[in-house]
């Protein structure tokens, strides 16, 4: 699995390759006007940063859905699948490595970010009032009741919910290549398939889960509540079983 792992994450690396090359640029912006007093180059850095920060978010949740597609496309593909490991070991090296790069580049996006933060406030003299905001900040979150079991609701439910979008679209585009094998448009028609099986799975969770979860704008965590995301993971575990299923037993790469 390491191995599989290690291989995923060459194949991804020119795009970190990449953000790295665009950070450390806007960062090179950011000090030089920092160091200048240019105000306007510190706020274009800043900018830049956050759309970088989104983008680059974004891209990294399709990335690893894009390498999936074209392992089953190009003839580079063939020696991943000709390797000693079953299918089960090489989908589930893609999505460790999609949850990792995710996680990774997110927690650096937000150091770089807070470090930032400090040292525009410092250098502008305003550093002060950004740690008197703070102070505030945390007086007030110390005065609301935020239980622990809501917490870690939201956060399995995001984590639940993308697992699922990818998964899913890893199953729809192995499903294509089954049953369109020779088509031309068997790009186009795993999206189509996607959305069936979104559409599908949406109805099919619609009766399981009751509405009503959400009371008032106050989060209530109970049996429906948990229920989303017991439905969901059994949704991820049978695309992603079904994806392996099918790499093995249908699809001639």
């Amino acid at each position: 699995m390491g191995k599989l792992m290690k291989y995923e994450l060459r194949k991804q690396l020119m795009s970190k390759i990449i953000l790295l090359g665009v950070m450390a640029l806007l960062e090179a912006i950011l000090l030089i006007g920092l160091f200048l007093e240019k105000q306007q180059w510190v706020g274009t850095a800043i900018g830049l940063f956050f759309v970088t920060v989104f983008v680059s978010m974004f891209y990294f949740s399709f990335e690893s859905i894009i390498t999936f597609s074209n392992d089953l496309k190009t003839k580079q593909s063939y020696m991943l699948f000709l390797t000693p490991r079953n299918m089960y070991q090489i989908v589930g090296a893609k999505i460790l490595v999609t949850i990792i790069q995710i996680v990774g580049v997110g927690l650096i996006f937000m150091v770089i970010g807070i470090g930032n933060m400090f040292l525009v406030a410092s250098r502008f003299g305003e550093l002060q009032e950004l740690l008197d905001i703070i102070k505030e900040l945390i007086q007030m979150l110390a005065d609301v009741e935020i239980r622990l079991v809501e917490v870690v609701y939201v956060i399995l439910m995001m984590l639940v919910a993308w697992l699922v979008f990818i998964t899913m679209a890893m199953f729809a585009i192995t499903l294509s290549s089954t049953l369109f094998a020779n088509k031309k448009y068997k790009g186009v028609l795993s999206v189509v398939i996607y959305f069936v099986l979104d559409w599908l799975v949406t109805k099919v969770a619609a009766l399981v889960i009751p509405t009503g979860f959400l009371k008032s704008g106050y989060l209530v965590v109970n049996t429906e509540a948990w229920a989303f995301i017991g439905v969901y993971t059994v949704v991820l575990v049978l695309d992603f079983v079904g994806t392996a299923l099918l790499l093995e037993k249908k699809v001639n790469v």
